[in-house]
Protein backbone atom coordinates (compact mmCIF):
# COMPACT_ATOMS: atom_id res chain seq x y z
CA UNK A 1 0.00 0.00 0.00
CA UNK A 2 1.01 3.62 -0.51
CA UNK A 3 0.46 6.71 1.61
CA UNK A 4 -1.67 9.47 0.14
CA UNK A 5 1.47 11.53 -0.58
CA UNK A 6 3.13 8.62 -2.39
CA UNK A 7 -0.03 7.89 -4.35
CA UNK A 8 -0.42 11.58 -5.27
CA UNK A 9 3.17 11.57 -6.55
CA UNK A 10 2.49 8.45 -8.64
CA UNK A 11 -0.65 10.03 -10.14
CA UNK A 12 1.01 13.43 -10.59
CA UNK A 13 -1.71 15.24 -8.64
CA UNK A 14 -2.07 16.92 -5.26
CA UNK A 15 -3.48 15.33 -2.13
CA UNK A 16 -6.46 17.74 -2.14
CA UNK A 17 -7.65 16.15 -5.40
CA UNK A 18 -7.51 12.68 -3.84
CA UNK A 19 -9.36 13.88 -0.74
CA UNK A 20 -12.04 15.38 -3.01
CA UNK A 21 -12.43 12.12 -4.95
CA UNK A 22 -12.72 10.30 -1.63
CA UNK A 23 -15.37 12.75 -0.43
CA UNK A 24 -17.58 12.30 -3.52
CA UNK A 25 -17.11 8.55 -3.48
CA UNK A 26 -15.21 8.11 -6.75
CA UNK A 27 -11.85 6.94 -5.40
CA UNK A 28 -11.74 5.85 -1.80
CA UNK A 29 -8.49 4.66 -0.12
CA UNK A 30 -8.25 0.94 0.52
CA UNK A 31 -7.49 1.67 4.15
CA UNK A 32 -7.86 4.54 6.63
CA UNK A 33 -5.92 4.19 9.89
CA UNK A 34 -8.44 4.39 12.70
CA UNK A 35 -5.99 6.15 15.02
CA UNK A 36 -4.09 8.54 12.77
CA UNK A 37 -6.66 8.94 9.98
CA UNK A 38 -3.96 8.37 7.37
CA UNK A 39 -5.20 7.23 3.96
CA UNK A 40 -3.54 4.35 2.13
CA UNK A 41 -3.98 3.45 -1.55
CA UNK A 42 -3.17 0.43 -3.70
CA UNK A 43 -1.00 0.93 -6.80
CA UNK A 44 -3.77 -0.59 -8.95
CA UNK A 45 -6.03 2.36 -8.02
CA UNK A 46 -3.87 4.58 -10.19
CA UNK A 47 -5.75 3.12 -13.19
CA UNK A 48 -9.05 4.33 -11.70
CA UNK A 49 -7.51 7.74 -11.08
CA UNK A 50 -6.59 8.05 -14.76
CA UNK A 51 -10.15 7.09 -15.74
CA UNK A 52 -11.72 9.56 -13.31
CA UNK A 53 -9.44 12.45 -14.33
CA UNK A 54 -10.10 11.98 -18.05
CA UNK A 55 -13.82 11.32 -17.75
CA UNK A 56 -14.22 14.39 -15.60
CA UNK A 57 -12.27 16.49 -18.11
CA UNK A 58 -14.60 15.21 -20.84
CA UNK A 59 -17.64 16.60 -18.94
CA UNK A 60 -19.02 13.30 -17.71
CA UNK A 61 -21.12 13.69 -14.57
CA UNK A 62 -20.08 12.11 -11.26
CA UNK A 63 -22.93 9.65 -11.60
CA UNK A 64 -21.81 8.69 -15.11
CA UNK A 65 -18.22 8.27 -13.93
CA UNK A 66 -19.34 6.01 -11.09
CA UNK A 67 -21.03 3.75 -13.63
CA UNK A 68 -18.15 3.80 -16.11
CA UNK A 69 -15.65 2.77 -13.41
CA UNK A 70 -17.43 -0.59 -13.27
CA UNK A 71 -17.30 -1.12 -17.05
CA UNK A 72 -14.74 -2.58 -19.41
CA UNK A 73 -12.19 -0.52 -21.31
CA UNK A 74 -14.18 -1.09 -24.52
CA UNK A 75 -17.36 0.25 -22.91
CA UNK A 76 -15.52 3.31 -21.60
CA UNK A 77 -14.12 3.93 -25.08
CA UNK A 78 -17.62 3.68 -26.55
CA UNK A 79 -18.86 6.15 -23.93
CA UNK A 80 -16.22 8.62 -25.14
CA UNK A 81 -17.40 8.10 -28.74
CA UNK A 82 -20.99 8.84 -27.69
CA UNK A 83 -19.89 11.95 -25.79
CA UNK A 84 -17.99 13.18 -28.86
CA UNK A 85 -21.10 12.70 -31.01
CA UNK A 86 -23.25 14.62 -28.51
CA UNK A 87 -20.77 17.49 -28.30
CA UNK A 88 -20.47 17.60 -32.09
CA UNK A 89 -24.25 17.97 -32.41
CA UNK A 90 -24.23 20.69 -29.76
CA UNK A 91 -21.46 22.54 -31.59
CA UNK A 92 -23.42 22.34 -34.85
CA UNK A 93 -26.48 23.83 -33.13
CA UNK A 94 -24.39 26.69 -31.73
CA UNK A 95 -22.92 27.37 -35.18
CA UNK A 96 -26.43 27.57 -36.67
CA UNK A 97 -27.51 29.95 -33.91
CA UNK A 98 -24.45 32.09 -34.59
CA UNK A 99 -25.32 32.27 -38.28
CA UNK A 100 -28.91 33.35 -37.60
CA UNK A 101 -28.08 35.70 -34.70
CA UNK A 102 -27.30 38.86 -36.67
CA UNK A 103 -30.21 38.28 -39.04
CA UNK A 104 -32.67 38.01 -36.17
CA UNK A 105 -31.17 41.03 -34.38
CA UNK A 106 -31.51 43.19 -37.50
CA UNK A 107 -35.03 41.93 -38.11
CA UNK A 108 -36.03 42.78 -34.56
CA UNK A 109 -34.54 46.28 -34.85
CA UNK A 110 -36.62 46.87 -37.98
CA UNK A 111 -39.75 45.61 -36.21
CA UNK A 112 -39.12 47.85 -33.21
CA UNK A 113 -38.62 50.81 -35.53
CA UNK A 114 -41.89 49.90 -37.24
CA UNK A 115 -43.65 49.90 -33.89
CA UNK A 116 -42.24 53.30 -32.98
CA UNK A 117 -43.50 54.71 -36.26
CA UNK A 118 -46.88 53.16 -35.51
CA UNK A 119 -46.85 54.81 -32.09
CA UNK A 120 -45.86 58.16 -33.58
CA UNK A 121 -48.82 58.08 -35.97
CA UNK A 122 -51.22 57.46 -33.07
CA UNK A 123 -49.65 60.27 -31.02
CA UNK A 124 -50.57 62.73 -33.76
CA UNK A 125 -54.25 61.81 -33.58
CA UNK A 126 -56.36 64.92 -32.81
CA UNK A 127 -58.02 63.36 -29.77
CA UNK A 128 -54.62 62.41 -28.30
CA UNK A 129 -53.21 65.89 -28.88
CA UNK A 130 -56.21 67.39 -27.10
CA UNK A 131 -55.91 64.90 -24.24
CA UNK A 132 -52.33 65.94 -23.46
CA UNK A 133 -52.64 69.53 -24.71
CA UNK A 134 -49.82 69.10 -27.21
CA UNK A 135 -49.26 70.07 -30.80
CA UNK A 136 -47.96 67.61 -33.39
CA UNK A 137 -44.36 68.75 -32.92
CA UNK A 138 -44.50 68.26 -29.14
CA UNK A 139 -46.05 64.81 -29.61
CA UNK A 140 -43.27 63.78 -32.00
CA UNK A 141 -40.63 64.99 -29.53
CA UNK A 142 -42.29 63.08 -26.72
CA UNK A 143 -42.45 59.83 -28.68
CA UNK A 144 -38.80 60.13 -29.69
CA UNK A 145 -37.89 60.58 -26.02
CA UNK A 146 -39.88 57.48 -25.07
CA UNK A 147 -38.23 55.50 -27.84
CA UNK A 148 -34.78 56.47 -26.57
CA UNK A 149 -35.74 55.84 -22.98
CA UNK A 150 -37.17 52.35 -23.43
CA UNK A 151 -35.13 51.00 -26.30
CA UNK A 152 -31.93 52.76 -27.33
CA UNK A 153 -30.45 53.34 -23.87
CA UNK A 154 -31.19 49.80 -22.76
CA UNK A 155 -29.58 48.30 -25.87
CA UNK A 156 -26.46 50.48 -25.70
CA UNK A 157 -25.85 50.14 -21.98
CA UNK A 158 -26.38 46.39 -21.84
CA UNK A 159 -28.69 46.84 -18.87
CA UNK A 160 -31.52 44.47 -18.05
CA UNK A 161 -34.78 45.31 -19.91
CA UNK A 162 -36.67 48.04 -18.08
CA UNK A 163 -39.63 46.94 -16.00
CA UNK A 164 -42.35 49.26 -17.34
CA UNK A 165 -45.69 47.47 -17.22
CA UNK A 166 -48.29 47.96 -19.98
CA UNK A 167 -51.59 46.34 -20.80
CA UNK A 168 -52.85 45.53 -24.28
CA UNK A 169 -56.23 43.85 -24.44
CA UNK A 170 -55.97 41.09 -21.83
CA UNK A 171 -52.18 40.78 -22.02
CA UNK A 172 -49.62 42.23 -19.64
CA UNK A 173 -46.28 43.35 -21.09
CA UNK A 174 -43.14 44.56 -19.32
CA UNK A 175 -40.14 46.59 -20.41
CA UNK A 176 -38.28 46.19 -23.68
CA UNK A 177 -39.87 42.79 -24.29
CA UNK A 178 -43.23 44.54 -24.22
CA UNK A 179 -42.22 46.61 -27.20
CA UNK A 180 -41.00 43.55 -29.09
CA UNK A 181 -44.12 41.52 -28.31
CA UNK A 182 -46.43 44.34 -29.32
CA UNK A 183 -44.49 44.73 -32.55
CA UNK A 184 -45.17 41.10 -33.43
CA UNK A 185 -48.87 41.67 -32.80
CA UNK A 186 -48.94 44.77 -34.96
CA UNK A 187 -47.13 43.01 -37.78
CA UNK A 188 -49.64 40.17 -37.68
CA UNK A 189 -52.53 42.67 -37.49
CA UNK A 190 -53.80 41.10 -34.28
CA UNK A 191 -53.54 44.26 -32.17
CA UNK A 192 -56.51 46.61 -31.82
CA UNK A 193 -56.76 49.81 -29.80
CA UNK A 194 -57.86 48.20 -26.54
CA UNK A 195 -55.76 48.90 -23.46
CA UNK A 196 -57.93 47.93 -20.50
CA UNK A 197 -57.64 46.05 -17.24
CA UNK A 198 -60.84 44.05 -17.49
CA UNK A 199 -59.46 40.50 -17.28
CA UNK A 200 -59.47 38.92 -13.82
CA UNK A 201 -55.80 37.94 -13.90
CA UNK A 202 -54.82 41.53 -14.74
CA UNK A 203 -56.88 42.81 -11.83
CA UNK A 204 -54.95 40.36 -9.67
CA UNK A 205 -51.72 41.76 -11.10
CA UNK A 206 -52.82 45.26 -10.14
CA UNK A 207 -53.79 44.05 -6.68
CA UNK A 208 -50.41 42.38 -6.16
CA UNK A 209 -48.57 45.49 -7.33
CA UNK A 210 -50.51 47.86 -5.06
CA UNK A 211 -49.99 45.82 -1.90
CA UNK A 212 -48.01 47.56 0.84
CA UNK A 213 -48.30 51.00 -0.76
CA UNK A 214 -49.19 54.46 0.42
CA UNK A 215 -51.30 57.04 -1.41
CA UNK A 216 -49.20 60.00 -2.54
CA UNK A 217 -51.79 61.89 -4.52
CA UNK A 218 -55.13 61.48 -6.29
CA UNK A 219 -57.50 63.46 -8.44
CA UNK A 220 -60.98 62.87 -9.86
CA UNK A 221 -63.57 64.65 -11.95
CA UNK A 222 -61.14 65.85 -14.61
CA UNK A 223 -62.04 65.78 -18.29
CA UNK A 224 -58.65 65.74 -20.02
CA UNK A 225 -55.41 64.18 -18.79
CA UNK A 226 -53.43 67.42 -19.15
CA UNK A 227 -55.61 68.96 -16.44
CA UNK A 228 -53.91 66.96 -13.67
CA UNK A 229 -50.38 66.49 -15.02
CA UNK A 230 -48.98 69.64 -13.39
CA UNK A 231 -50.48 68.61 -10.04
CA UNK A 232 -48.66 65.28 -9.84
CA UNK A 233 -45.99 65.59 -7.12
CA UNK A 234 -42.38 65.42 -8.25
CA UNK A 235 -40.48 62.18 -7.80
CA UNK A 236 -38.23 62.42 -4.74
CA UNK A 237 -36.91 58.97 -3.76
CA UNK A 238 -35.91 55.63 -5.23
CA UNK A 239 -39.07 53.68 -4.40
CA UNK A 240 -41.41 52.21 -7.02
CA UNK A 241 -44.50 54.21 -7.90
CA UNK A 242 -47.79 53.07 -9.43
CA UNK A 243 -50.09 55.32 -11.42
CA UNK A 244 -53.66 53.98 -11.63
CA UNK A 245 -55.98 55.70 -14.08
CA UNK A 246 -59.69 55.11 -14.58
CA UNK A 247 -60.81 56.82 -17.78
CA UNK A 248 -64.35 56.64 -19.12
CA UNK A 249 -63.56 57.64 -22.72
CA UNK A 250 -62.55 54.47 -24.54
CA UNK A 251 -61.39 56.38 -27.59
CA UNK A 252 -58.64 57.83 -25.40
CA UNK A 253 -57.67 55.27 -22.78
CA UNK A 254 -58.17 52.43 -25.25
CA UNK A 255 -55.44 53.78 -27.49
CA UNK A 256 -52.07 52.06 -27.10
CA UNK A 257 -50.34 55.44 -27.28
CA UNK A 258 -52.03 56.78 -24.16
CA UNK A 259 -50.00 55.01 -21.44
CA UNK A 260 -46.78 55.58 -23.37
CA UNK A 261 -47.34 59.34 -23.57
CA UNK A 262 -48.34 59.37 -19.93
CA UNK A 263 -45.09 57.65 -18.93
CA UNK A 264 -43.19 60.17 -21.02
CA UNK A 265 -44.87 63.08 -19.23
CA UNK A 266 -44.01 61.60 -15.84
CA UNK A 267 -40.42 61.08 -16.96
CA UNK A 268 -40.27 64.82 -17.70
CA UNK A 269 -41.29 65.42 -14.07
CA UNK A 270 -38.32 63.41 -12.81
CA UNK A 271 -39.84 59.95 -12.40
CA UNK A 272 -37.55 57.01 -13.20
CA UNK A 273 -39.34 54.88 -15.76
CA UNK A 274 -37.84 51.64 -14.44
CA UNK A 275 -39.44 52.42 -11.07
CA UNK A 276 -42.82 53.50 -12.46
CA UNK A 277 -45.81 51.35 -13.39
CA UNK A 278 -48.89 52.59 -15.21
CA UNK A 279 -52.27 50.85 -15.30
CA UNK A 280 -55.20 52.18 -17.33
CA UNK A 281 -58.70 50.90 -16.71
CA UNK A 282 -61.94 51.64 -18.49
CA UNK A 283 -64.37 53.36 -16.11
CA UNK A 284 -67.99 52.90 -17.09
CA UNK A 285 -69.52 55.37 -14.64
CA UNK A 286 -68.58 58.48 -16.62
CA UNK A 287 -66.05 59.81 -14.09
CA UNK A 288 -62.32 60.03 -14.49
CA UNK A 289 -59.92 59.42 -11.61
CA UNK A 290 -56.18 58.97 -11.08
CA UNK A 291 -54.17 57.76 -8.08
CA UNK A 292 -50.42 57.81 -7.47
CA UNK A 293 -49.16 55.17 -5.06
CA UNK A 294 -45.68 54.52 -3.67
CA UNK A 295 -44.24 51.31 -2.35
CA UNK A 296 -43.52 51.53 1.38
Amino acid sequence: MMTIKEFASLCNCNTQTLRYYDKIGLLKPVKVDQWSGYRYYAKSQAIDFVKIKNLQAADFTIKEIETLLTMTEQQVWEAFELKIAEQTQKLERIQKIQQSYLTEINTMKKMIHSFCNHLLERANAPEMLREFNMDACEAATMVDAIRTLLLTKTAESGEEPRTVKMVVEDKLFEGERAIENMTFLIQEEELNDTVYLNADHLREETSDLTENTELLWESSGWTRTHEFLDDIPAFHDDKECILLIRHYEKLICGNLTYPMLLLGKLYEKGYEVDKLHCFVEDNGDGKNSVSLLRKK
